[in-house]
């Protein structure tokens, strides 16, 4: 990535007028900082402005938006989408993605409307399906939310406390609060910048991370129960059955970041969670502390991610998935 595709993105948001903004199915903290962020941008420059989520975010990234987002699904049907709801929209941006398979329901759309319309990738994970006429791609950067920063700076457009604080949430909780190795020199003088812009650490703070429900920690109680360690206590494999939800009153939204809850544990290098799914099959992810590569394992099954965080969907039973992941993991700690 260079100057002359920040001119190339910038030449395609020029030139449209109506603009369809999403990103990858179970949205975290960077894809709705980058959504909103990109969001605010483009309407201060007198762009017609769409969202669409493709999956109900968590409660505390909802509250990020004024006005709710559209959910595919839930608020417009495949079928609405297919006969041409956003039609009159002339650019689609993606936001923390590149990939169809993260794209569920919203990719066969993609695919009918390209070449018709204009589509701009903005992206930091190495894994993509080329789906962009323009792409942002930064393996370097350690959230999407830091080439949306870029973005603004190379265009001089105004970054407002509102559109810093989006962009700030994108960077914070992609680096687990700073702390993960992503944090390097360059998100912190960019989170300098965004505080100078107006965003507030400790209201960002307290609103995702001290806002959880009674049901989250019901949820979370019950995950750790099903804590198991192996290989000398270095992987730790926990799970959330469907029923686990039912008996809880917890959502998959609540599932978020409770991965990182048995990374406490001082022997543990690798750690996945095992989240059942309405078909039976798990959504699993990923967590390293730097010994195991884990995008390459998610990669093996259909997944991708980062070395560190990375996630993949698994067919059940339990049993066979949690084995699999565990004998993974096995064979680069070994």
């Amino acid at each position: 990535m260079n100057g002359a595709d920040f001119k190339q993105a910038i030449k395609l948001i020029d030139n449209a007028s109506s603009v369809l903004i999403t990103t990858h199915f179970r949205p975290d903290g960077d894809a709705c900082g980058c959504l909103r962020a990109m969001m605010d941008g483009l309407t201060g420059r007198g762009k017609r402005v769409f969202g669409l989520l493709l999956s109900p975010p968590a409660n505390w990234y909802a509250a990020m938006f004024e006005k709710k987002i559209p959910v595919l699904d839930n608020d417009i049907t495949q079928d609405q989408l297919m006969e041409g709801y956003f039609d009159t929209c002339d650019l689609i941006i993606l936001v923390d993605t590149n990939s169809r398979i993260q794209l569920p329901g919203f990719s066969p759309w993609l695919e009918k409307v390209r070449g018709k319309k204009k589509v701009l990738v903005i992206d930091h994970h190495v894994t993509g399906d080329g789906l962009g006429d323009v792409e942002l791609i930064d393996p370097d950067a350690a959230a999407a939310g830091e080439i949306v920063f870029d973005l603004f700076k190379t265009a001089s457009w105004p970054i407002t406390a509102s559109i810093a604080e989006a962009i700030f949430i994108a960077l914070s909780t992609d680096t687990g609060w700073f702390r993960f190795g992503n944090a390097d020199s360059r998100i912190f003088h960019t989170a300098a910048e965004l505080i100078n812009a107006g965003a507030r650490p400790d209201i960002v703070y307290r609103r995702l991370y001290q806002g959880f429900s009674p049901a989250r920690l019901r949820l979370m109680v019950r995950m750790l129960e099903h804590l198991e360690l192996f290989e000398s206590e270095q992987i730790a494999v926990q799970y959330i059955l469907r029923k686990d939800f039912d008996d809880t009153g917890a959502s998959g939204p609540d599932t978020e970041n409770l991965i990182d809850e048995c990374q406490r544990i001082s022997t543990v290098e690798a750690a996945a969670l095992l989240v059942e799914l309405s078909d039976g099959r798990f959504r699993c992810s990923l967590r390293s502390k730097g010994q195991v590569n884990v995008r390459a394992i998610a990669q093996k099954y259909g997944g991708g991610g980062h070395t560190l965080a990375a996630g993949v969907t698994l067919d059940g039973p339990l049993e066979v998935a949690r084995q699999a992941i565990v004998q993974e993991i096995a064979a680069q700690i070994g």
